[in-house]
């Protein structure tokens, strides 16, 4: 009789990057790669929706200001009706101001990083965010 040990495949964390500069999404998508997360990224809400239902991310990375049918904030919202709080949701975005920090606490984000940021930092969020 043949001794049998079970495997377990481990999956990575998939982390979703929505961003509409593609400066900006390359540069996060290097950072998140000195992790070995499992990335997807899209340029618009519409395309980043659409990749949300098919690649079932553990974390969100949005931008607020983008193109397409909702901006970060209803995208975030739209997310959060749909999968509650099984995912998580930070903001990555160039509005750092406390009125912006209370709509992103009020779309039911649960993080913000302000641009620009320093890799470390970005990375301590994203680890703290997977836990």
């Amino acid at each position: 009789m043949k001794n049998s040990m079970a495997e377990t495949v481990v999956r990575r964390p998939r982390v979703l990057v929505v961003e509409d500069h593609e400066d900006t999404r390359k540069l996060i998508l290097a950072t998140l790669r000195l992790r070995n997360l499992d990335t997807e990224s899209a340029a618009d809400s519409d395309t980043g929706l659409e990749k949300f239902n098919s690649f079932k991310p553990d974390l969100v990375l949005l931008d607020i200001m983008m193109p397409g049918r909702l901006d970060g904030l209803g995208m975030c919202r739209q997310i959060r009706a749909d999968a509650g709080d099984a995912v998580k949701i930070a903001f990555v975005t160039a509005k750092g101001q406390s009125a912006d920090f209370a709509n992103g606490r009020s779309a039911k984000a649960d993080a913000y990083i302000v641009k620009p940021f320093g890799p470390i930092k970005f990375l301590e969020t994203v680890d703290w965010l997977l836990v």
